[in-house]
């Protein structure tokens, strides 16, 4: 079994909702702040274009993404994602096995794929090592995110009001909730709505570095650590 750490960025208001209801929503591909997403290969011949377009459709119509990453300290990443540092980041550890497929790493590249849509065949066909690349590749200037993504299949979960969402069991385990450094709700207030956790939680606020461009934890203000609940053992 393998555990990766990763973090969601968002307001403290969405914050409160994920932690409540211990479940992620899903973004859509049309969702995403990239019109270059999923197309990062060239489609200059008019078969290529037509081929990502049914690739593009089919895809906003049965994949769902969690885009996460793999820090918390990125000042720009705070200043995009949560919120202008008033919102919150929540660290969890992803834990798979050889049932379940691992995150997909995005690959940052300073030019769009060449040839990938060469060669396919009367069928159209590609490989799932192109389709892969096609789902994973951006553009150099968005590497600072250092993005993971989850991908899930929506036809496989249940919409409400049109949106679907990804639960936290069995594969997600809450780890961290990390306050920005603007954040006006207090680490008391969010240790109150984590639920009640497998493994230690710890509830924790940023500030900026003295001597770097980082975010650090705010030490005048202490963490909190939410434990798992003792169970009593059964009378003999």
């Amino acid at each position: 079994m393998k555990r990766l750490r990763l973090y969601y960025m968002t307001e403290a208001r969405w914050a409160k909702k994920i932690l409540r209801e211990q479940r992620f929503k899903l973004s859509r591909v049309n969702d995403l702040n990239d019109p270059f997403e999923f197309i990062g290969a060239c489609i200059g011949e008019k078969q290529a274009r037509e081929v990502a377009k049914v690739l593009h459709e089919h895809w906003h119509k049965n994949i769902g993404i969690l885009c996460t990453g793999t820090s918390y300290d990125s000042p720009v990443m705070w200043a995009h994602y949560g919120h202008k540092h008033h919102g919150v980041c929540l660290g969890f550890d992803f834990v798979v096995d050889s049932e379940l497929r691992w995150p997909s790493q995005v690959k940052y590249e300073p030019e769009r794929v060449k040839g990938l849509f060469d060669n396919l065949g009367p069928k159209n066909l590609m490989t799932e090592e192109q389709l892969g690349l096609l789902l994973t590749t951006k553009f150099k200037d968005w590497e600072y995110e250092r993005e993971w993504r989850l991908f899930a299949k929506l036809d496989e979960r249940d919409a409400e009001d049109g949106l679907y969402y990804l639960n936290f069991e069995p594969y997600i385990q809450l780890r961290e909730v990390i306050l920005g450094a603007r954040c006006k709700e207090t680490v008391n207030d969010f240790a109150a709505l984590v639920p009640p956790p497998k493994r230690p939680v710890e509830v924790f606020q940023l500030r900026g570095a003295f001597d770097s461009f980082a975010m650090v934890r705010q030490k005048q203000i202490s963490p909190i650590f939410v434990r798992p609940k003792k169970t009593k053992p059964k009378p003999a």
